[in-house]
């Protein structure tokens, strides 16, 4: 919950430095603010339940953040979810992961490219330079619900299913 509190305050505070009209309304910044902590206390149960290994049901958890792809938010989703199935399947072959990692780069560059003559040089440097590693972290936070579950961990040289019709 900490986490999630701290990471809505983080982002907001980043959203009021990058907006060329910094005015905000506190009824978006409470939503900002209490969807990330939702997220961060869902997610922070997720792990909980992960790491006692019964069921899967910890997984639904990661639908939470979906909550943070309202308005300006739904441009992260795309690589939120392309990265964090590449981060969390890790017995998913090299290759694909990659592929989606690089996939949900991709997404972002072509949603920013043109957006630089909007604000001053180093405002949109920093700025981009904060949203790459604030990106990266909700990515990787993203990723819980795809890791896999301690109690289906197969034995170790097990193919896995992608693996297994690879070879077919």
């Amino acid at each position: 919950m900490v986490l999630g509190l701290t990471w809505g305050v983080v982002i907001r505070l980043w959203m009021r430095y990058i907006s060329t009209d910094p005015e905000f309304t506190w009824a978006g910044t409470g939503y900002i603010v209490g969807a990330a902590t939702l997220v961060g206390t869902l997610l922070g149960v997720a792990v909980y339940r992960r790491s006692l290994g019964k069921g899967n049901w910890w997984r639904l958890n990661g639908l939470a953040v979906l909550a943070l792809g309202v308005a300006a938010g739904g441009v992260m989703i795309p690589t939120v979810l392309l990265g964090g199935l590449a981060i969390g399947r890790r017995r998913w072959p090299t290759w694909l992961r990659a592929s989606l990692l690089v996939l949900a780069i991709g997404v972002q560059v072509v949603f920013f490219a043109g957006a630089s003559g909007d604000f001053p040089r180093g405002r949109f440097a920093t700025g981009m330079a904060a949203y790459a590693v604030l990106l990266g972290l909700e990515t990787w936070a993203a990723s819980i619900p795809f890791l896999p579950s301690r109690s289906a961990v197969p034995a170790a040289g097990t193919p896995t299913p992608l693996a297994a019709d690879a070879s077919a």
